[in-house]
């Protein structure tokens, strides 16, 4: 006797069968969190050369489209065949996307470095220095508050007690135990830059036949899925495609513009340490709404310890560059990518750090902005579906739902679930109509 496909028996079967299912698999999840997440990053240890080679195309992929899509017209008159020019076109696209990724790790590791080295050595060397100009400095701050300054100067005796004590005793007696972490740091690094090497090649792979790639994901979601669900799920691949590429991208060239900026300004005002901070402060760029305080804190403790002065300019100086990052640079370049307001930033930040770390800190804003996005259509549709209005401020001050309009209007706040277009023909070749004339 066969199953009846069609019965909702069967789907009710169905149904209690995947509940328990997932049921069990959160059971076992969260009865031994810390093992999952174990379990977790050694799957992403093993497949780390992929996901490398893929976050390599992608940043590369915006670089390589642009290339390709000039050079493509100029091969069009010279190549014999049309897949020869698109051939063409999309590998010198390539080799010219890698050169400048080369270059830009090359200034990387020859240029800010070496300063970088220099900087650091500095700061270790006259780092006594500097602790008595800022114990001075202190005192001074305090000299009309004699409680003050015999508070300040026993806090600072009792953290250099300290200090001295853990170089005495902590860090002669852990030697062994710190030993055995740097060569375990030593052999991660190795494997991470060998995972690393892997991924560029296996970037190219991806750069070349990423419309293959393309093609064969959307195959296989019109194979699997209904009509109504693979237009779905298009539909959710180019939101995604267009919320990370935009967001991801954009907040790259913005860190490394800001990074440019800081440098120049602090090189004009003559302020110490310009490479590192330019540096710290690029790279904390990244991170939305925390990433500026996490840059100028350090920074500035640093140059406090140099001049405390100093340390008052730089952070005017950093607060005017955040204002015209965040007013006049990222807008330009990011645009409205992420389309949440900022207490969903703060959230989407918070949750995913502590969860993820700094990778958290970097893509839990467009994460969170993708399931926004799809939950802001599903309630559309749901409220579509009930004739209800779409439009937020309409729900401001009912008290029922009969103080709402009857038909639904269109959100223009919102997204709304667009179609996949309809594929147009491919236009001839010039040379092919011109041998048809």
């Amino acid at each position: 006797m066969g199953w009846d496909r069609n019965s909702k028996y069967f789907k009710w079967g169905i149904v209690a069968l995947l509940v328990i299912v997932i049921s069990t698999v959160f059971v076992v999840i969260f009865s031994n969190l810390k093992g999952f997440f174990d379990v977790i990053g050694a799957a992403i240890r093993v497949i780390s050369p992929l996901l490398y080679g893929c976050i390599f195309a992608y940043l590369l992929n915006p670089l390589v489209k642009v290339l390709e899509k000039r050079l493509y017209p100029i091969f069009t008159k010279k190549a014999k065949t049309e897949k020869r020019a698109k051939g063409l076109s999309r590998a010198l696209g390539m080799v010219f996307a890698f050169l400048v990724f080369g270059i830009l790790v090359y200034g990387l590791f020859a240029l800010v470095l070496p300063q970088l080295y220099d900087t650091i050595a500095s700061i270790v060397t006259n780092m006594p220095r500097y602790v008595d100009r800022a114990e001075e400095w202190m005192l001074n701050l305090f000299a009309n508050n004699p409680k003050m300054q015999a508070t300040v100067t026993s806090l600072m005796t009792q953290g250099y007690e300290r200090l001295q004590a853990w170089l005495s005793d902590g860090l002669l007696a852990n030697a062994q135990t710190y030993l055995a972490g740097l060569t375990n740091s030593v052999v991660s690094v190795v494997r991470e830059f060998a995972s690393i090497l892997i991924g560029l090649v296996a970037s190219t792979y991806i750069l070349w036949s990423k419309d293959t790639f393309q093609a064969q994901a959307k195959k296989l979601v019109v194979a699997v899925f209904r009509e109504s669900t693979a237009n779905r799920l298009l539909h959710v691949g180019r939101e995604t495609h267009r919320i990370f590429s935009g967001f991801i991208v954009g907040k790259i060239i913005d860190a490394m513009i800001v990074g440019v900026l800081c440098y120049i300004g602090m090189r004009i005002m003559g302020l110490p340490f310009p490479v590192l901070i330019a540096t710290i402060i690029g790279v904390c760029n990244i991170i939305p709404f925390f990433g500026p305080i996490i840059g100028i804190v350090p920074s500035a403790i640093l140059i406090l310890f140099v001049d405390p002065l100093q340390a008052f300019y730089f952070v005017i100086f950093e607060l005017i560059l955040q204002q015209i990052d965040g007013n006049i640079i990222s807008p330009r370049i990011l645009g409205d990518t992420v389309g949440i307001s900022g207490f969903w930033v703060l959230i989407s930040i918070t949750v995913a750090g502590n969860l993820f770390g700094f990778a958290g800190m970097v893509l839990g804003v467009p994460v969170f902005a993708l399931f926004y996005l799809l939950f802001t259509e599903w309630t559309n549709r749901r409220l579509q579906a009930k004739n209800r209005t779409t439009v937020t401020k309409d729900y401001f001050e009912i008290e029922t739902t009969d103080d709402l309009p009857e038909r639904a209007l269109p959100d223009p706040d919102q997204i709304a679930f667009e179609e996949p277009e309809t594929a147009q023909p491919e236009q001839e070749p010039e040379k092919k109509k011109k041998k048809k004339e």
